[in-house]
């Protein structure tokens, strides 16, 4: 059961994967941009609260319009 849960996720991750280079492509930026781009958002995030950069994620959804989407995990005020 629990190879299981590990394909499920791989195919999770692959998905999500695809998706961003997909919406990636369609606005013309690339994963590497898409990368620096989330390691700047950290690092700004970063001067004033605590993040869990592990959990960080940013996505592109495109229903109406393109959007982007940064889940910065805040663990505490910065001290």
């Amino acid at each position: 059961m629990n190879s299981l849960n590990a394909n499920n996720r791989s195919a999770g991750y692959a998905r999500d994967r695809m998706k961003l280079l997909l919406n990636s492509e369609r606005i013309g930026c690339s994963p590497q941009m898409m990368t620096m781009l989330k390691n700047d958002l950290v690092h700004t995030v970063k001067k004033y609260l605590s993040v869990d950069e592990t959990k960080v994620r940013i996505r592109i959804t495109s229903k109406d319009s393109l959007v982007l989407h940064a889940d910065i995990p805040v663990r505490s005020e910065k001290e």
